[in-house]
């Protein structure tokens, strides 16, 4: 694989260069039935289309097993490395941002600056927003000021930039393309050849994608007092996604070509039902499920029925303890060792389906996101109605009927959940526990659990470190040393080690990223 993904890296840097160098030259042969230059309205879908498939999916793979989401069946196997933290620079999402994802947005950009289409340009920045978002908060030390601009040759050994100097820029992305969804002179409507596959071509959803990215991003800054803005985190998310169905997501599809099909259930290593990237949901998801954050009071939350399935065995709700495997039985209990006695993943409702929706950012994660910023601004109040909205969306995006969602709230209430957002951490446990639920598969939640810590206190007791450690590199005495960051991706290490230092999977998977450390 690795072979593969080297000799794609090469081709795209040859074609660039060619592209770059020879242009003049290769000008007499052009056909003009085979135009060189693609036009933004053709070129809006292989930018959406790689922000998911290159970028988000990529980068998800192997987070959604450090986030625990999902348990493997097996504790052999390369599936169960990434559940234990065993990582190496073996990991794609690097490689595949840099190289597919992040030169369709910026081909994008500048496509629409010739076009005189500043709609196309807002389009391209936000998704270079979000890829850089989304690396950085992977790797911390992302390339950024040497990337790939769509005029100059590719750098092959380009300077690092530091995550702070990152954030910055992902702020002024966001902005530009606010400004931009905001111009009214525009040649080209965004989805003149169908390729707006996100919005249609509806612009003004398009500029509150935007601010929901920016409150997102904003919102990651919370250990750093002299940055965190709780007011400019509330402006943002007031002006981001504001209603149901305004979501950002990648919509799969079925009876097509497999790649069109969601990878959690088709091709993205889910399909071998022996030995499958996850055999079922993780204990850990279940147990969110089933019990009110702070008082762990049991209640079955009616989304778990939508997301996943009962075991055949006794129609209940089961999942494994992270690197346990089958052979651990319930959370490691020792207990139910049958596959019968599980849910399988792959196929198990709303996320995991052939044509399930596979979300960059959602309305409910935006009221999660005003929530926190006003409970630390001291308004409980406001932060508990923008916490309900949150919950209701989501259960509502899942089909979850009105007389249900009032029950689980009314049970919520009458459990306390009030008086609970009168204290921070029990106010952050209900919040973190239910954008957990609501934005499953997603790295953003990995973000989130770094952010608090890995804390119990907000996620609950069953948050463990998962069971066969990878104890080389993680202390097995020390409950707090959790993995913090991914290693940098082979082929930059071979080809630019300078910028990117040390390597080594006890640096990289243990150093926290700058957001992560307190001023």
């Amino acid at each position: 694989m690795k072979s593969k993904y080297l000799k794609i890296s090469s081709l795209f840097i040859l074609m660039l260069f060619v592209g770059t160098s020879c242009e003049d030259f290769l000008s007499v042969n052009d056909n003009p039935n085979l135009p060189s230059d693609v036009p933004a309205e053709n070129r809006i879908i292989g930018a959406i289309r790689m922000t998911n498939g290159a970028a988000m999916w990529r980068g998800t793979r192997e987070v959604s097993a450090v986030m625990q989401y999902g348990a493997t069946r097996n504790t052999t196997g390369g599936f169960y490395n990434a559940e234990t933290w065993r990582f190496t620079s073996a990991y794609f999402f690097w490689q595949n941002a840099y190289t597919w994802a992040l030169p369709n947005a910026v081909d994008l950009i500048r496509l629409g600056e010739a076009d005189g289409s500043p709609h196309f340009v807002g389009v391209g920045k936000t998704l270079q927003a979000l890829i850089f978002g989304m690396l950085t908060d992977q790797y911390g030390a992302i390339v950024v000021r040497d990337s790939y601009d769509g005029v100059s040759q590719v750098n092959l050994t380009p300077r690092f930039d530091d995550q702070e100097f990152v954030y910055q820029e992902i702020i002024r992305l966001l902005d530009e393309a606010i400004a931009a969804f905001r111009q009214t002179q525009n040649t080209t409507s965004l989805n003149a050849a169908g390729g707006d596959i996100l919005y249609q071509g509806d612009v003004r959803k398009w500029e509150r994608f935007a601010w929901t990215l920016k409150a997102r991003y904003l919102n990651h800054l919370s250990k750093k007092s002299s940055l965190y803005d709780p007011v400019a985190i509330i402006e943002a998310a007031t002006n981001g996604f504001n209603a149901d169905g305004m979501d950002a997501q990648f919509n799969y599809q079925t009876g097509s070509l497999q790649t069109e099909e969601n990878p959690f259930f088709s091709w993205g290593g889910f399909t071998n039902l022996d030995n499958p990237r996850f055999f079922t949901w993780s204990q850990f998801y279940v147990d969110l499920l089933t019990n009110f954050p702070v008082t762990e009071t049991d209640y079955q939350d009616p989304r778990i029925s939508r997301i996943m399935q009962p075991a055949a065995s006794d129609n209940q709700f089961r999942g494994l303890r992270s690197g346990m495997g089958l052979a651990g039985g319930e959370g490691g209990s020792g207990n139910f060792t049958s596959p019968d006695d599980y849910g399988r993943f792959r196929g198990s409702g709303y996320y995991t389906n052939i044509d399930s929706p596979f979300p960059f950012t959602t309305y409910s994660e935006v009221k999660f996101i005003e929530a926190e910023a006003r409970l630390r601004s001291g308004d409980p109040s406001g932060s508990l109605t923008a916490f309900e909205e949150g919950i209701r969306a989501h259960m509502r995006k899942l089909g979850v009927p009105g007389d249900e969602i009032e029950a689980y709230w009314s049970a919520l209430v009458a459990d306390g959940v009030a008086g609970h957002f009168n204290n921070l951490t029990q106010g952050l446990s209900h919040i973190m526990r239910q954008k957990y639920i609501a934005l499953p598969l997603n790295p953003e939640i990995w973000v989130d659990m770094r952010r608090m810590n890995y804390s119990q206190n907000i996620y609950g007791p069953t948050l463990q470190r998962p069971a066969n450690l990878n104890t080389i590199i993680f202390d097995a005495n020390d409950e707090s040393d959790w993995i913090q960051a991914m290693i940098y991706e082979g082929n930059e290490e071979v080809r630019n080690p300078d910028n990117v230092g040390d390597n080594t999977p006890a640096v990289r998977l243990r150093t926290p990223l700058w957001w992560n450390i307190p001023d």
